[in-house]
């Protein structure tokens, strides 16, 4: 039973599948008519600016009711809202929460507005958290997130019960962290030889003729190299993974790359190359780490498929593609109707 700030805190973790980055966390409570079981649990992207707090507010909220329009669904009867932030440089925790409590004010505003009351709105920063709502049961410092050191009651009922700690961010990513040590300087050397052997095509052609070239000469290593991983496990070698990676920052050899059938062999190819995508070459790896979160996510592995979409966008907050299949799984979208989305694409473009 959850019945006070440090419960709701503590069970968090267990509502989702990978810990969330400078995000807001909507939990949905049971309602009478569906007493015993949490309403949805969404996440979105917390706003950086000011003046975007009310537009994000009133977006997550639209969105959440959105949600509950398909029959048998219910919307919940109270909410709690997580605001889980990392401090900005040379921040102390409690300056993030005293900056987010506008942010905190206009998303229960946002909910209540949709006749959506809030239970509790919470700050999670720096390893403390306090309550907006409940700021009298506030310590000044805050208090410390419980199931950090020991698990706490809620974390033990939460595990008997079969439930699931969220994953941590950076374990997860370390299965596509980059190589290191003379792995690193190998496929650095393969990558700027990899640039500067397309500088040179590009001085003696024109961009559509070399586009259309390097399209299909990578859309034909992929081929080769997939069938040797899956008859052999035979993974690239450094001058192959160079071209590879550069290849695939063509978007039709991305989208290629994204209707492959094969999606064992795909996924540890997408994880090797963005591995070999070391400094001073990290720009290259966005279309790579979005590769490896689709098949992460084709594979049902959703805590690595956001981390990697997360990463993808880090390197490059314009990368669209990350963006998208980012949404798509946050929405709660079937992985097998995005896929169908992009064979249909891949036919008609005579893949």
């Amino acid at each position: 039973m959850l019945r006070t700030s440090a419960d709701l805190v503590e069970f968090l973790p267990f509502l989702i599948d990978v810990e969330p980055v400078n995000s807001l966390v909507v939990v949905g409570l049971p309602t009478h008519r569906a007493a015993g079981h949490l309403g949805l649990v969404a996440r979105a992207d917390l706003p950086t600016r000011r003046e975007d707090f009310d537009d994000a507010a009133r977006d997550i909220t639209d969105d959440y009711v959105r949600a509950h329009a398909t029959p048998g669904t219910v919307l919940p009867g109270q909410m709690v809202l997580y605001l889980w932030a990392t401090p900005a440089t040379g921040e102390q925790p409690q300056q993030t929460m005293r900056r987010l409590q506008p942010l905190a004010d206009a998303y229960r505003a946002a909910f209540n507005g949709h006749g959506l009351p809030v239970l509790d709105t919470l700050c999670i920063t720096g390893g403390r958290y306090w309550s907006y709502a409940r700021p009298e049961s506030n310590l000044p410092e805050g208090a410390e997130v419980p199931g950090q050191r020991t698990p706490g009651s809620v974390s033990v009922a939460a595990v008997v019960n079969g439930a699931v700690r969220a994953a941590d961010p950076a374990e997860v990513a370390r299965a596509f962290a980059p190589v290191t040590g003379d792995r690193a300087a190998r496929a650095a050397h393969a990558l700027t030889q990899a640039c500067a052997a397309l500088d040179d095509r590009r001085a003696s052609t024109t961009f559509d003729s070399l586009a259309a070239e390097l399209h299909q000469q990578t859309r034909a290593l992929i081929d080769t190299t997939l069938t040797r991983i899956a008859e052999a496990g035979e993974l690239p070698g450094a001058q192959d993974t160079a071209r590879l990676i550069t290849g695939i920052q063509d978007r039709r050899t991305r989208d290629f790359a994204l209707a492959c059938d094969d999606h064992q062999a795909a996924h540890r190819l997408w994880q090797h190359l963005a591995r070999h995508c070391v400094a001073p070459h990290e720009d290259l790896a966005p279309p790579v780490l979005t590769l490896y979160g689709w098949t992460s996510w084709l594979q049902g592995d959703t805590p690595s498929a956001k981390v990697a979409f997360n990463a993808a966008i880090s390197s490059d907050p314009e990368y669209r593609m990350a963006g998208y299949l980012r949404a798509a799984l946050a929405q709660g979208w079937s992985v097998e109707g995005a896929a169908a989305i992009f064979r249909q694409a891949a036919a008609e473009m005579g893949y």
